[in-house]
């Protein structure tokens, strides 16, 4: 496959997908609305390339560059799209990595092709809190009452979620921000894209999940992420979550916010997968407990 195209899925859903490199295979499933080029501000496709692997992204159903089919969605059809991907790669087994949103869907994809994961990160996203939760209400209900969510309170949200708090009260950081979200290109495809991942999002926290029983059931090493200052997934809910799962490392990184995975300037968190990934290439099992 060329560096970088799109690809027809068998299911009619077309994805803007990389795919990069040779040696074992990382999947890297992404946040909500995150196109697949954000990726190479986070040093993790360039960090397990470097180390020998091949990485595979793509920007998800509703996201700039992939086709937005009306919603709702849900999180076992983006998963199934993840799946898919995969067919059309070639692939069988592979290092889960999901970002945000793309832990959900990665828990999905582990139930869906059992065996297919080496290992698994979950960087950010393993369990939401009821902030996360309410944001996610109010969003949902503007989309119903004015048919998409407007700019600025898009803007306020992503601003408030992902900066840490000595960014948010620093006047020229916060306009500079602002410009770049409220100007800067489009991640949606269009409004469906963003009210269908916002809905898939929303039945996956209302039907409980993740539950002890779906994390209890992940046979595969595990890695997970949380940021001190994440008010949707914050390191208490998330170590509560890992210590649900059989072999999980648990990793709390200080003074970022949900955004950190991004705006680390010592990636922390991207030196600490990709060590992981070797770590599983290698054959070792990462003990549990918090690394």
């Amino acid at each position: 496959m060329a560096e970088t195209q799109r690809v027809q899925l068998p299911n009619g859903i077309g994805l803007t997908v990389s795919d990069q490199g040779e040696g074992p295979v990382v999947l890297l499933n992404p946040g909500m609305g995150m196109p697949q080029t954000t990726w190479q501000f986070t040093g993790v496709p360039q960090g397990l390339l470097e180390a020998g692997f091949r990485v595979i992204s793509y920007s998800a159903r509703g996201v700039t560059g992939s086709d937005a089919p009306p919603p709702p969605y849900d999180v076992p059809t983006m998963a199934q799209d993840a799946a898919l991907l995969l067919d059309h790669c070639g692939v069988d087994e592979a290092i889960l990595v999901g970002y945000s949103m793309g832990c959900y869907v990665t828990q999905a994809l582990l139930e869906l092709r059992p065996g297919l994961a080496r290992g698994v990160v979950l960087c950010a996203g393993l369990a939401s809190s009821e902030i996360g939760r309410l944001v996610n209400e109010m969003e949902l209900e503007l989309i119903e009452r004015l048919g998409e969510l407007p700019a600025a309170v898009a803007a306020f949200e992503t601003l408030i979620t992902t900066l840490p708090t000595a960014q948010l009260q620093d006047a020229e950081t916060v306009r500079v921000w602002k410009d770049m979200l409220l100007n800067g290109p489009a991640s949606w495809t269009s409004p469906d894209g963003r009210h269908g991942q916002l809905a898939a999002s929303q039945s996956w926290m209302v039907a409980g999940e993740p539950t002890r029983e779906r994390l209890a059931a992940i046979e595969a090493p595990t890695l997970v992420i949380a940021y001190e200052q994440d008010l949707f997934f914050p390191p208490k809910t998330s170590l509560a979550a890992a210590e649900m799962i059989p072999n999980a490392q648990f990793v709390a990184v200080n003074g970022l916010a949900h955004g950190g995975l991004m705006l680390d300037p010592d990636r922390t968190a991207t030196v600490r997968i990709v060590d992981f990934c070797r770590r599983i290439r290698s054959g070792d099992r990462p003990t549990r407990g918090r690394a």
